[in-house]
């Protein structure tokens, strides 16, 4: 699976525009049975930071992707930002739900003792 995540602080008066352009390509980029998922989301204080991230089965499909039409959408986007894109590809290997959590906290309550064995004796 890749992740990619795309961060943008709109200029002034470009916010909106910025939100149309992104929600347009997520409407779209929806229906394509590769992507997993694909979001927009707005910070709600501070730089007032937009997040357009999308979620694809594989790195052939997100970059069946870059190279489309569509994608060039995004690029406008960028080009409404006041500050430089932060854009990041992440390739997971991994994907943990729930069951982390209780395994992290079923080991928390364990005693010490148990969970270091052979550890230090005062």
């Amino acid at each position: 699976m890749i992740l990619a995540v795309l961060e943008l602080v709109p200029q002034m008066q470009q916010r909106q525009p910025m939100l149309e352009v992104l929600r347009f390509v997520e409407e779209r980029v929806r229906t394509k049975p590769e992507c997993l998922d694909c979001g927009v989301f707005e910070e709600a204080t501070g730089a007032q930071r937009v997040v357009y991230m999308e979620q694809w089965r594989s790195a052939k499909d997100l970059h069946a992707h870059l190279q489309s039409g569509l994608y060039s959408k995004i690029l406008q986007a960028m080009e409404l930002a006041c500050e430089e894109p932060r854009i990041s590809f992440h390739e997971v290997s991994q994907t943990r739900s729930m069951d982390l959590i209780t395994q992290l906290r079923s080991q928390q309550r364990q005693p010490v003792s148990s969970r270091h064995a052979g550890g230090l004796n005062r």
